[in-house]
């Protein structure tokens, strides 16, 4: 009898290891799952909360692109119509979210500016003095994108001298010249960084009736589009900070001394003097006779804020689609 005891105890002790490794080998096994699915979990929250910053940019891109393809008459105007846009979009984001047992946040500032544009030949005056020598175009300049200005040969001033069309840069310390001027004998449209007369300054001249000076791209254009550099157009080297952009000589007595057109794209929302009613003094409105001011965001600076359980995302950026030349 006590054998059997013996082995009756022995069996009762091996079938509780047995029982407690399976129990064991469960708990190790469900802790497994769990964690795999924690992990799968956390790895989806991660890849949504990407996903929200990732739709960031587009939406602020198709907000960017109808403002500006519109005719924002003042600062305010170009401002109001984004904030609308992307505001839309921001609030069916947070709600998505929100379903999703999620919080989402997106701060943004657009930076607005304008589109100067003169799509018609004529002389470089302001719309609201014909008879204008000298005038300010911008001032308060913080950025530059677009700067391209198309002249007629045969109307430009006729002599290598400082009674030239200028355009002049500065930030109220330093100036930065740039003179256009043809040469009747040769059938030459030629730009100088500088006084003409100073055998110090930088040129370039092109051969042709008609030409584009592309001061971003640093480059003379003819019409076939033949194109050669020009290292006399860089001014964003020689300038710093806020800037001032005028026109100057653009007639002597009623004689134009230029004539063509013009596309400028600034950064800064008092970048153009406005009357009265926040609406450009020099320049028309869009879609009025040229030259015209329509009011652009520039950029938009951001940032978006996604929170799921443990997961959280920020993220900072820059929208800016524009190649600057300064």
């Amino acid at each position: 009898m006590s054998d059997d005891a013996d082995r009756g105890q022995l069996l009762v002790i091996v079938g509780l290891i047995i029982a407690v490794s399976f129990i064991g080998l469960a708990v190790a096994l469900n802790a497994a799952i769990f964690t795999e699915n924690l992990s799968t979990r956390e790895s989806v929250d991660a890849e949504e909360a990407a996903a929200y910053s990732a739709d960031v940019e587009p939406a602020i891109g198709d907000a960017y692109d109808e403002t500006n393809d519109g005719s924002a008459a003042t600062a305010a105007d170009a401002r109001g119509k984004f904030g609308a846009l992307l505001g839309e979009w921001e609030t069916a984001r947070e709600r998505e979210a929100a379903r999703e047992g999620a919080d989402f946040g997106l701060n943004r500032a657009a930076h607005v500016g304008w589109r100067l544009e003169q799509g018609a030949n004529r002389s470089f005056a302001p719309a609201n003095d014909d008879t204008a020598t000298d005038w300010t175009v911008a001032d308060g300049v913080r950025n530059i994108s677009a700067f391209e200005l198309s002249v007629d040969r045969a109307k430009l001033y006729d002599g290598a001298d400082a009674s030239a069309f200028r355009l002049n840069v500065s930030n109220g310390t330093t100036h930065w010249e740039l003179y256009v001027y043809q040469d009747s004998t040769n059938g030459d449209i030629n730009v100088s960084e500088g006084d003409p007369t100073d055998p110090s300054s930088e040129n370039c001249s092109l051969t042709a009736d008609r030409a584009v000076i592309d001061l971003r791209n640093e480059k003379l254009r003819n019409e076939t589009l033949a194109e050669e550099d020009c290292s006399a157009l860089n001014f964003s080297s020689a300038v710093s900070g806020p800037l001032v952009v005028r026109y100057e000589n653009v007639q002597d007595g009623g004689s134009e001394r230029v004539n063509g057109t013009y596309r400028v794209v600034v950064n800064g929302s008092d970048a153009v003097a406005t009357d009265g009613n926040d609406e450009p003094e020099r320049f028309n409105a869009s879609g009025a006779s040229a030259p015209t001011a329509t009011a652009v965001v520039y950029a938009v600076s951001y940032d978006t804020h996604y929170r799921r359980n443990d997961v959280v995302h920020d993220r900072e950026g820059r929208y800016a689609p524009r190649a600057e030349a300064y």
